[in-house]
This record gives C-alpha cells, structure tokens and sequence, in this order.
C-alpha cells in the first residue's frame, strides 16, 4: 500500500471555518481525496446501509424505500449523531466514494446501495409474522401500511418566501388565539387594569401584541405606519446594554416596558387638544394615506385591512380599553369594508370614464380630444422601426358610432334629433367631486339591441358594450379645516369653503362593466362636459375613492412634523431681508406683529 501524503485544507479547496482550519485532507497516489477519518465514515456509514441494520431501521427505510433502493440525501445522513462529527461535508463526500458497497451520485448530494437489500424488511405488513425472522420483541410494530417514504429533497420555495415565513404568523383571518393559562390571565389582568390611564396601557398592549405575533416585514411596515399615523412614537429599546442576569430578575410587565420601542407621549392624554379616536384613524389610514402612499395591489390591500384587524381584535379580546370598545367594533367593521371596496376603487378609476364618454369627448374637445395614436406619424414611423406599441385613444369614426348609438338607445327623441342634426353642443364645463347614488345596470331589452347593432358594425367595431346609468350628487371633502382658510365667515363660513352645488344630482351614461366595479358611495372627482339639450359627459376622472374616505391632519406629521406657522402682516417699507415676526424693523415690540385676521388671501 502506497504512503499517503498530505495536503492542507487550501489544497483540498475545502471551507476553512474556525473549527475545521486544523482538519488535513488524505490524497492517495491515485489522486483522490479522502478524509483523515475516512476508514471510519465508511465503517459507519456502510452499517448503517448493511443487511443488519437496514431491515430494522423504520428510518432510513422510509428515506431509500426498502428494496426500491433509492437515493438518500447525505445531508440527512449527515444529520444522524454519530456522523454529525465528522466535517467538512466535502471530504466527508470523498471519503463514501471510496466505499466498495455504497455508490455516491455524481453531484454528491445523495447515496444508495451498489447492491439493492433482498429480503424483508420492516416495511413489509408481515415482516413481524414471520417465525423464521429473528428480531427484538421489544421493537414497536408500524402503525400502518405502506408508510410513507420522507422527502430526500428541500423544500424550495417561492421567491421572498422562506420556511419561517410559511408558518403561522397570527396575522391569518382564521388565527385564534390559544386559550390563556391563569398565570397569563392574571398578568394581563395587572398590567391592563382600569386603574392605569388608557395610554399606558396601550403602550404595554403594542408591545405585548408585537411579542406574539411573527412580525415579518410586511406585517410590521403596515403596523408601524398606522402606529405613527395614530400618534404613537417609535423609537430605541430602553433595555439596551441591559444584561439577561437583570432580565431574568424582572416580571413581565417589566419586560414589556424594557422592549417596548413605542411610546404614547403623556400630552396625547389632553382631550383639549387629542381625540382617541379608533374609528376615525382606521379610517383615514385605510381610505387616504395607505393608498395613496402604497397601490391598490391586491395582496397589499388585504395585507393592509388584515393588520389592523388583528391589532383591534387584540385590543377587545385582552379588554385593554373597554372604554373604547365601540370603537373598535366600528374600526373593526371597516377593515371589512374596506378590503371589499378598494380593489374595486381602483379597477374602476383605470376603466372610468369608459368608451361612449370618451367618444363625446373625442367630438367635443373634451380631454380624450387629439389622443388617438393610429394616425401620428412618428407612432407609424416606430412601428415601421419594429416597435411594438398598441394604439391609444379613440378615432374619430370609432367615436361617432359608439356615441351616436348611445344616443340613439339610451337617449330621448330630442337628443337624437340633435344628434341627427349635428346640432350638439357644450354649453359648459366644470370640475366637481360625486357620490355615487345609484347603480342602474342595463336592462334586457338594451342588451338585446346593442347585441342587434354589434353585428351592424362588426366590420368596423370590436363590440359594442351596452349602457348602463351612474347616478350621483355633488360631493364635498371634508379635508378643509380651520388651519386652511383664512377665518372670513362670509367668504368661508365654519372655515369650509361655501357648498354653491349642494344637492345637485348627475346622470352618466356608461357601459356595463364598468359599473360592475361601482357601488353605492364610491366617491369620484373628476370633470364634467354639459351638451344641449341636458346631456351630461363625464370627461375625465382624476381620483376615485372609497364610501368611507376620509381626511384628517394626522398626515401632515407622516413624512415631517409640521412647524408652528405665524402669520404677519404685511411688511410694507421694510427691508427684503429682514424676517423678523411681530416685532419692527428696529426691534420694538408694537404687539400688532402677528395678525388678528390671519392672512388675506386676495392682493
């Protein structure tokens, strides 16, 4: 037998970690790599494949199949205690292709036996009735036949996802929570009692909620927002540097504050100046700032309701401020509504305002007016460069006989003597917000007759969709405050702007599909085309939002804390650079620096 020499782990080209740097590598004359310890990783491992064992071995049966013989992951194998010692994997690898019994995959990730076992084995359903078969009467029989064979490959999984993050999270709508035991129930009793001022205790509840849940990055991104949006701070743990001897010695409301990284400033408590409102910010954030800051995604919607949903629920079922618990059920109840509402908001603001308005606004010169592609030159030119582009907007033709058939279906006698006699015209314009009203789908008899005019333009139309009717009222934000509008109770009475249109109602005409997505309430801003003879277009939609959309200035610190504003009087004479407030040029105070009657908005 030849002298082995050695190489070092660098040679091998073998990981040198800390505890395997000092592990040498054998290299026989025949220039294969083998284990300093090889002899012995093949003396186990092959025992572990043996006749004598293999038959007995539930385990490892369940992973080859018995006599199917098939491949077993090295890495499992690896796994067992008695070979958990023996690294690095590599070499541990070249070691078992040395075996004359067991034969090792080219990818050295799995092994099986050259020779597949012959005989019984306990996965056969009569293995233990045999009395010509020796074995412990001690062993447990298998509970059922066949067992199942234990997967040999990982798990993979999507991109983003990892094994942790498919477990339950507590974030799930079918989660419930585990039963308390009376040591969890009296501790939640002393830290949530009524004694204790409602912001502490929902201090302890955030921190409390964040330790039993799995607060992955999509879940804690949505809660950590609609913390700030409700006035909650964040900052660092007030237990760092804090050793584990010190938290050992702490009850659990103790530990909760020393991991708490939210806070409720104490003045939040002033009800002059705060409103603890759960209704109100759950719907603002669900309404306003999480859409507009994050889409309408699907996932990100559902995410977005479900977060809260679970805060609240936590809330109610640990009896934290039962002082508020009609609002909770209220913020509750919106989270359902809003998961149902907001994807539709969003597929009807890309659909609005659909086909037969666009058309009026093609012949008009409303907004859709001039933004047909087919027939621009450089559009042409770039597909004649191999571009691949789809056309936009409405021709001209196409627009007429989709607005024209509208009209001769949907509309009176006068509006089809109009339109025969080209005698059509806008008689005004302008831009409002809606709310919807009514949802009237079309009717039998207006399908039946579009589908007759469909196949009277099918050489020149796709299809043409039938009309329904969206009936809506003049609708007025109430995101004006008192902080927006100079305090002139004539110009702006109750600091809101003056409701001139209050009460005026708004019939459009639009195709089936569309309304499909609409519902009663969605609110819409937009502008609107007024034709003779009553007509009324919806010529372009600039937002739609949900039945329960609602503005509050808790956006405004979102970003940045707003800064308290002064408004001064006008500083007629004085230098362009002086800034000074309420005081003059020279510095004497004449107490007329800042404005009784704010600014005036008019020069």
């Amino acid at each position: 037998m030849a002298t082995a020499s050695t190489t070092t782990m660098e040679d091998a080209k073998a990981p040198t970690g800390a505890a395997e740097g000092n592990i040498t590598a054998l290299q026989a004359d025949n220039g294969i790599l083998d284990h300093p310890k090889g002899a012995e990783i093949r003396r186990q491992v092959e025992y572990y494949f043996s006749d004598e064992n293999l038959a007995t071995d539930k385990h490892l049966l369940q992973c080859c199949g018995g006599r199917e013989n098939l491949p077993v992951s090295i890495s499992r194998i690896r796994g067992f205690q008695k070979m958990r010692q023996y690294k690095p994997k590599m070499l541990v690898i070249a070691a078992l292709r040395l075996s004359t019994f067991l034969e090792v995959s080219a990818d050295g990730k799995t092994i099986k036996r050259k020779v597949p076992l012959q005989g019984k084995c306990v996965l056969d359903p009569d293995y233990f009735e045999d009395d010509e078969i020796a074995y412990d009467p001690r062993a447990r029989k298998p509970a059922q036949y066949p067992l199942p064979l234990l997967p040999q490959k990982k798990a993979t999984y999507a991109d983003g996802l990892s094994k942790n993050m498919l477990k339950p999270t507590g974030f799930e709508k079918t989660y419930i929570e585990p039963p308390q035991t009376p040591q969890e129930a009296s501790e939640d009793e002393a830290m949530y009692s009524p004694d204790k001022p409602s912001v502490e205790r929902i201090e302890l509840a955030i921190q409390r909620f964040k330790q039993k849940k799995r607060m992955h990055a999509i879940y804690a991104v949505v809660f950590n927002k609609l913390m700030r949006f409700g006035g909650v701070e964040s900052g660092p743990r007030m237990y760092q540097g804090m050793s584990k001897a010190e938290m050992k010695e702490m009850d659990t409301e103790e530990i909760t504050r020393a991991l708490a990284t939210h806070s409720v400033p104490w003045d939040r408590s002033d009800e002059g100046q705060w409103v603890v409102d759960f209704e109100t910010v759950c719907k603002a954030f669900l309404s306003s700032w999480y859409p507009n800051h994050y889409g309408f995604s699907m996932n990100g919607v559902k995410n977005a309701c479900q977060v809260p949903r679970t805060f609240f629920n936590y809330l109610r079922s640990h009896r934290v401020c039962p002082e508020y618990d009609h609002q909770l059920v209220a913020a509750l109840r919106l989270c359902d509504i809003a998961e149902d509402e907001l994807p539709k908001v969003h597929a009807a603001c890309l659909a609005l305002p659909g086909d037969f308005n666009k058309s009026a606004s093609v012949i008009f010169g409303g907004a859709q007016a001039g933004l047909y592609t087919g027939d621009k030159a450089w559009a042409q030119d770039m597909k004649n460069e191999g571009t691949s582009m789809e056309e936009i907007g409405i021709r001209d033709e196409e627009a007429k006989i989709k607005f024209g058939t509208g009209i001769a279906i949907m509309g009176s006698d006068e509006h089809y003597e109009n339109f025969s006699s080209n005698t059509f015209n806008v008689v005004g314009q302008e831009s409002a917000s809606f709310e919807v009203t009514s949802v009237q789908l079309p009717d039998e008899d207006t399908k039946m007759t579009y589908a007759e005019q469909s196949k009277t333009y099918q050489h020149k139309l796709e299809r043409l969709e039938p009309l329904g009717k969206l009936i809506c009222k003049t609708w007025y934000p109430e995101d004006c405050d008192e902080y927006d509008l100079p305090k002139d109770n004539d110009k702006y009475p109750g600091g809101k702007p003056r409701k001139s249109g209050d009460g005026k109602t708004y019939e459009f005409w639009m195709e089936e599909s569309i309304l499909n997505d609409c519902f009663v309430g969605m609110k819409l801003v937009g502008r609107i085309l007024r034709l003779s003879g009553g007509l009324t277009i919806l010529d372009d939609i600039n937002e739609t939002m949900c039945s329960f959309f609602t503005y509050i200035p808790n956006e405004l610190w979102m970003e940045n804390k707003p800064k308290e504003v002064r408004w001064l009087e006008k500083a007629i004479g004085l230098d362009d650079d002086w800034e000074g407030e309420g005081e003059t040029k020279e510095g004497a105070d004449t107490g007329k620096g800042a404005s009784d009657d704010e600014f005036d908005d008019e020069d």
